[in-house]
């Protein structure tokens, strides 16, 4: 039917991702599809069925702006105060440790490399990695895929992790049950807010999202002057990557506006160019290929 057709051509043009947001935020929990029905039309399993996993995909996809986390990263961090992880353990154990006490439902594998995220610390990656990383966590050669297997590393908790979430704040948390068992809160609350400390990058249904880092100092002072309500410039706040040696420099000469991050090289000879910073997130080994084809 036309309703059919719509609903379908709402659910995937690319070019409806507007649409989609509304559509989202208009859906109501309860609203679901009679499931002794033996059969179901298309704008019913469009805007029943589809539209919760959509949901759930901006859910997961798309970090909380209270503290920074996606779900699984907000089970990692839950599951590592739970445990007082003050002593190294193995990523492949720590991710079965989560599965089971935080009612993970998806691949392990998975859980594992966002551990190994959190605990990344080379240039590009985190100002403040929550998560020790003690063995091979990758590098900027390629951009952390190079990491070992969980099997072969460690982590445990930054001493600064209880920090930012401190124990004191626990009690303020409203924390989940799912199958009887309490799980993470809904939200952490951060001290200083870590979703511009260590950005954000997120594709999900209808929204997408990309947060450069900033410096964690520069975040305290404008709080600071937040809390006395002094008066603030946004001009104060420009993006920082920690270890980064070249420069970044706003460029407003497009139609998008932005930070651009430069790297630096010199001429060392008549056909020779040293390169010794790269731009923030352009990684060693794509960039050895990008030359080897000029």
């Amino acid at each position: 039917s036309e309703k059919d057709d719509e609903s379908i051509d709402l659910a995937f043009n690319k070019r409806r991702a507007d649409d989609r947001k509304d559509w989202i935020n208009a859906y109501r929990e309860g609203d679901t599809v009679d499931h002794t029905r033996l059969a179901v039309n298309y704008s019913d399993f469009v805007n029943k069925e589809l539209v919760c996993f959509s949901k759930y995909d901006v859910m997961r996809s798309i970090p909380n702006m209270v503290d920074g986390f996606k779900p699984t990263q907000r089970k990692i961090m839950y599951c590592a105060f739970k445990r007082n992880l003050k002593n190294d353990l193995k990523v492949a154990q720590f991710a079965g440790y989560i599965a089971e006490h935080s009612a993970y439902h998806h691949g392990e594998v998975s859980l594992q490399g966002t551990i190994v995220g959190m605990a990344q610390s080379f240039v590009g990656s985190n100002n403040i990695n929550l998560l020790t990383p003690s063995g091979q966590f990758g590098t900027r050669l390629q951009g952390g895929k190079d990491a070992a297997s969980a099997r072969y590393i460690y982590t445990r908790l930054e001493r600064i992790a209880r920090v930012i979430f401190h124990p004191d704040d626990d009690a303020l948390l409203d924390f989940q049950t799912e199958e009887g068992q309490v799980i993470e809160p809904i939200w952490y609350i951060p001290v200083i807010p870590l979703v511009l400390v260590n950005g954000a990058e997120g594709i999900g249904t209808g929204w997408s999202t990309s947060l450069p880092n900033y410096n964690p100092r520069d975040i305290v002072e404008l709080l600071r002057k937040w809390i006395k309500k002094q008066p603030l410039s946004s001009a104060a706040l420009c993006p920082w990557y920690k270890g980064f040696k070249g420069s970044i420099v706003l460029n407003d000469n497009t139609d998008r506006s932005g930070y651009e991050t430069v790297g630096t090289a010199s001429r060392t000879g008549s056909s020779t160019i040293e390169i010794t910073e790269l731009p923030v997130k352009r990684w060693t080994q794509d960039y050895k290929e990008f030359l080897s084809k000029l």
